[in-house]
């Protein structure tokens, strides 16, 4: 049985106390001149985030899962053809977009992932090994990619169900349908 360990940098500004010190070399993080970091086992984790939060540090998971590229939107638009013609959709509204008016979204946010032990877990069954892997990365609009922000629930729904354009075409069909119907139901009314 292989056991998870966790990689996690401790800060803050009473870190130059020896007894702090003391005790986060106890739980297996090393000094490295700023901060304190290591590799942790899910139980010393767990005591480490309890004693940081009584002492006013900070605790974060150190990993590449969860570190905001710089070429991502690079990435999106090598991995990800138009949907349509030259256009992609918003995943999360239908919208039609040019190239320019895209806003590269990551469908599981940065700040969630960097800091979510199940959400990792998560992501690395879906084999995204990274926050930036083009499976993570999605087309949305910028009012969508603004309302979105850090969230997630039905925002990951739509943005799984938006990513295939078929999607949007049975959408489109139902509603012209639902016109349709609605429509006829009007028109027979007012002949009665």
């Amino acid at each position: 049985m292989t056991i998870t360990t966790y990689p996690v940098t401790v800060s803050g500004n009473h870190l130059q106390e020896k007894s702090v010190q003391r005790r986060l070399v106890r739980y297996g993080l090393t000094d490295d001149g700023i901060d304190f970091s290591g590799q942790v086992t899910k139980g010393n984790y767990r005591k480490i985030r309890k004693y940081c939060e009584k002492n006013d540090l900070i605790v974060r998971l150190t990993n590449a899962l969860g570190r905001r590229r710089a070429d991502y939107r690079r990435r999106f638009f090598r991995s990800h053809k138009p949907d349509i013609g030259k256009r992609y959709i918003c995943v999360y509204c239908g919208k039609w977009l040019k190239r320019e008016k895209v806003s590269v979204d990551h469908l599981y946010p940065v700040g969630q992932a960097s800091r979510d032990v199940r959400l990792q877990k998560k992501l690395s069954r879906q084999g995204i090994r990274n926050i930036n892997d083009p499976k993570n990365l999605v087309a949305a609009c910028q009012s969508c990619n603004a309302r979105k922000a850090n969230q997630m629930g039905l925002w990951i729904l739509r943005g799984k169900l938006g990513r295939h354009p078929g999607f949007w075409l049975l959408l489109y069909l139902a509603g012209l349908a639902a016109i349709a119907g609605a429509g006829s139901y009007l028109y027979t009314m007012f002949l009665i």
